[in-house]
């Protein structure tokens, strides 16, 4: 069915809904870039014009990615409240609007209504939305979870406390723990992203955590965030596992690209239940979305990338989550390109995953090639707070030393309880209360010093606080003046900012790296991506990912009479050129010189200028070799801007996604060791050989062994 609107004089025709819910979408990078967006501000809203006139019954009948290809599309179909749906039956997108900001539509008839409500539906009513509209729905929505305390309760905002390290060390990763949970962070979660998925290390933390949480009784829950299988084989090792965590996606093929089905994240659901390990609920589920996800991975079908996110939250609803949350700014300029529009997108994501009945958080994050910065994060995780989310990150200093971007801090966490009068959950502020540390810390007295950290509190001391800043890197103990930074503390935030912006646009010298690499024997080919420079290549990831014209015919030319390779390498600038000026040729070096004692043929090393990690795949292919490995600079963060990561394709060949690839990240001073790194490396690289596979199921395990 055609849909059309006359504006202005010109008439609008849009051949389906999936084309215009993409005309009508608020104006965003990543529609651009996947060419569904609107042509024109006037074509924009004549589109929402006429979404504005679509009954609600057409979203029934009409699916924007057909029923028989896409496992998420009969997932929206099959399980649709026909009864929940009944009372807006016959309501326009317009209508619907307009009821949901009446005052029929109140906390008790949302939560009736959120079964019947299609993820389509709920992405059509946003994108006719002003902000406020968004914030004073979404606060009506009331979604309570629980495992070992209860989540989204009226007048609370919880935390993730995340205190993640570049190697997994858990003296660090305790420090960090420690630092949260003085400043009353983590009653969402305590949750880990692992910086490697080896089951050994995943089990180890678990067990951290777990001893800790035990010993202390806190009423929280933990969660290290590794793939689900990762996961389902703690489960079988016996380790202590809360939550089970997973990326998802709103596509099937979206899914398939983190290595995931609907089938693998039922038998890890039933599998967290059966461990009964919840003390006052059930819910064992802890999901993360993100818009432009299924763009990054070329799974969309032509569906804007907010429809596609609000698609996501169907699969999340069938597993009856605790939490769930959209990582919003995490990706990059591609597709959510400022502030404005990450603000935007934060609260379109939060209104429709409330309405849907999910209990919905938010990583109010940016990253550094991003034109976004401190300043919009407060607007949004205050404009977010005062919509009601059920919990936001919780970072020391904001500062994420292993992702390397930038989210919510301990303070910010105090400043949005504090400014709008809300607390943590229950059972975690009745613990803080018990334990001696203020859930909701008074104004300090004008008698009091200006700038106080948590040792001053006197349940730690400075020293203890010093022996422990020595295992992280991670910006613990920094200080408080109220609920924010000290002036010191905040002015080094901000330097750290500019030195990872600028690395950002720092550029490869390209001679002096082939000089380096073929004074330890290297043959090298220079080649340049087809981003032709480093605006198009912040902006088009499409182009990043394969090589330009001349280069292809370089490398086909040069790879000509050769073939049998067991390996290739290629370093590109990536994100941050002076990561691999730095640490690329000695991590080569030490890892072909075992490679080469074990008998592996080794490719001609490629320079790649503008490169993103799938241009490996074309170039692994043009040389013919069984395994690739791809070594590039890392997004900048504010404690690492020279981080160098090693991705590794086993078979390589143009439109791979990334359920097909092992990472080895954080290869920097604070990080792993060029040494580490190269060992690493080629302990995976034979492991994949051996396996003739790479990706989910290739896991790094320790002297050969077989994870069990």
């Amino acid at each position: 069915m055609s849909y059309a609107h006359t504006l202005g004089g010109t008439r609008y025709t849009f051949p389906d809904l999936r084309l215009l819910l993409a005309r009508a979408t608020p104006e965003r990078s990543g529609d651009k870039l996947a060419g569904v967006a609107a042509h024109s501000a006037h074509e924009r809203v004549a589109a929402q014009y006429a979404l504005a006139d679509v009954p609600l019954t057409a979203f029934l009948n009409e699916a924007v990615i057909p029923y028989e290809v896409d496992e998420v599309t009969r997932l929206i179909v099959d399980t649709h409240d026909a009864a929940a749906f009944a009372p807006i039956r016959h309501l326009t997108v317009g209508g619907f609007r307009d009821w949901l900001l009446s005052p029929y539509a109140d906390t008790g008839a949302l939560a009736r209504l959120a079964p019947g409500v299609t993820p389509e539906m709920a992405a059509a009513v946003s994108k006719l939305m002003r902000v406020q509209d968004l914030i004073a729905v979404a606060q009506k929505c009331r979604v309570v979870t629980r495992f070992r305390n209860t989540l989204g309760l009226a007048g609370r905002l919880s935390t993730r406390l995340q205190p993640n390290h570049p190697t997994d060390d858990p003296r660090g990763v305790a420090a960090s723990i420690l630092n949260g949970l003085l400043y009353g962070s983590g009653d969402a979660v305590i949750g880990i992203n692992p910086a490697t998925d080896r089951l050994d290390n995943i089990v180890t933390l678990l067990q951290m955590m777990d001893t800790l949480r035990a010993q202390y009784e806190i009423p929280t829950q933990t969660c290290v965030l590794s793939h689900v299988t990762t996961t389902l084989m703690a489960i079988k090792r016996g380790a202590p596992v809360d939550l089970v965590f997973q990326s998802i996606g709103g596509t099937e093929k979206t899914n398939s690209g983190f290595g995931v089905s609907l089938a693998l994240l039922d038998e890890a659901y039933q599998a967290a239940l059966a461990l009964q390990r919840g003390t006052v609920g059930d819910n064992v589920m802890y999901f993360e979305t993100g818009q432009g996800s299924s763009l990054s991975a070329n799974a969309h079908a032509g569906v804007d990338q907010q429809t596609c996110e609000a698609r996501a939250y169907a699969v999340a609803r069938h597993f009856k989550p605790l939490l769930v949350n959209t990582v919003v700014g995490f990706i990059g300029p591609e597709y959510l390109y400022d502030g404005k529009q990450i603000i935007r997108a934060g609260l379109e994501d939060h209104f429709c995953g409330k309405l849907l009945g999910l209990p919905m958080g938010c990583d109010v994050c940016y990253t550094n090639h991003a034109a976004a910065d401190q300043d919009d994060m407060d607007t949004l995780l205050t404009l977010l707070a005062a919509a009601g989310c059920t919990y936001v990150m919780g970072v020391p200093g904001s500062d994420d030393i292993m992702l390397n971007y930038q989210s919510t801090s301990f303070h910010d966490a105090l400043y949005a309880r504090r400014v709008l009068g809300l607390r943590p959950a229950p059972e975690f502020e009745a613990w803080l209360t018990r334990m001696g540390l203020d859930a909701a810390p008074q104004p300090e007295s004008a008698t009091a010093p200006p700038a106080q950290t948590p040792a001053e509190t006197g349940l730690i001391s400075v020293e203890r606080w010093r022996e422990l800043s020595r295992f992280t890197t991670a910006r613990i103990a920094v200080g408080r003046t109220g609920d924010s930074l000290p002036t010191t503390d905040q002015l080094a935030f901000q330097a750290a900012h500019a030195v990872a912006r600028d690395a950002v646009h720092s550029s490869l010298d390209v001679a002096q790296l082939a000089t380096d690499l073929r004074a330890q024997g290297f043959e090298v080919i220079s080649l340049q991506s087809a981003a032709t420079d480093r605006n198009v290549y912040l902006n088009r990831p499409d182009l990043g990912r394969r090589l330009s014209d001349a280069s292809r015919a370089t490398l086909a030319h040069a790879s000509a009479g050769h073939s049998g390779f067991d390996v290739a390498f290629v370093v590109a600038d990536g994100l941050s050129a002076s990561a691999v000026q730095q640490h690329a040729v000695p991590t080569l070096a030490r890892a072909c010189d075992a490679l080469r004692a074990a008998g592996r043929r080794i490719a001609p090393v490629t320079i790649v200028t503008q490169g993103r990690v799938a241009i490996s795949d074309e170039i692994g292919s043009l040389l013919q070799a069984r395994l690739i490995a791809i070594l590039l600079g890392e997004r900048p963060g504010l404690s690492a801007p020279d981080s160098m990561g090693i991705y590794i394709t086993y078979a390589p060949r143009p439109g791979l996604t990334d359920e097909s690839r092992n990472c080895i990240s954080n290869i920097r001073t604070a990080g792993l060791s060029d040494a580490q790194a190269a060992d690493t490396l080629v302990r995976m690289i034979q492991r994949a050989l051996a396996l003739q596979l790479s990706g989910v199921g290739l896991k790094d395990e320790p002297d050969g062994l077989e994870p069990g």
